[in-house]
């Protein structure tokens, strides 16, 4: 990974066991550090909705072992390498080469292998095969990309599958909901506290809510 972003190492229990990343805490930097890029790598931060995610896999253990899994806007990766270590055969997309360099070193860094990586840009997308489960962490904030990540979940979802999503409270998430809905998508929701990694206040927590889709 570059050693231009100022990584620090964190340690993250799931699922009763500790995994880690690295990830750049500090977001004044990481902007100055990325001034020129025109993709910006939002996705080398650690967010709470990847942690929430990552949780959500892990109590459904039983349910991924075995099955192949796609993951969206992978980020740092943690929640495919979770996933990969509950024995799910993942695929990590991004369109942002320096986060699939942050996916596989994570993957590293936990020992687990096997997980495969490939750029994936939702406006092009190129990938037609079909996978039990398709996942992503804070991936609906922008309104303009929720057609596009509808349809590559009705072209890659296989039959029977599911699609998880994590999201913060962002503000287009009922129109994200309604646009799900509307396609014909059986929506359901559920909620997970985790602890808020911006604020250094004991106990802050930020509500992230896990949408589960799946073909009515």
């Amino acid at each position: 990974m570059s050693e231009t972003y100022p990584f620090t190492r964190r340690e993250i229990a799931i699922g009763g066991r500790t995994f880690t990343v690295e990830t750049v805490d500090d977001q004044e930097a990481l902007l100055a550090a990325a001034s020129d890029r025109a993709i910006f790598p939002f996705g080398l931060m650690l967010w709470e909705a990847a942690i929430a995610l990552a949780e959500e896999l892990s109590g459904r253990g039983a349910q991924i072992a075995g099955k192949s899994m796609l993951e969206l806007g992978a980020g740092l990766g943690l929640c495919g390498v979770v996933a990969a270590a509950l024995g799910a055969h993942v695929t990590q997309t991004d369109h942002d080469p320096a986060t699939l360099a942050a996916c596989a070193r994570t993957g590293h860094l936990n020992g687990v292998t096997g997980i495969r990586c490939q750029p994936g840009d939702w406006h092009a997308w190129r990938d037609d095969a079909r996978y039990d489960f398709i996942i992503g962490a804070d991936i609906a904030y922008d309104s303009d990309d929720h057609a596009a990540i509808l349809a590559l979940c009705q072209r890659n979802l296989g039959a029977g599958g599911t699609v998880l999503i994590a999201d913060p409270g962002r503000e287009n998430q009922a129109l994200f909901l309604n646009r799900a809905a509307t396609q014909g998508w059986r929506v359901r929701r559920s909620g997970r506290a985790v602890a808020d990694l911006k604020l250094a206040v004991a106990d802050a927590q930020i509500n992230v809510t896990i949408i589960e889709l799946t073909r009515a």
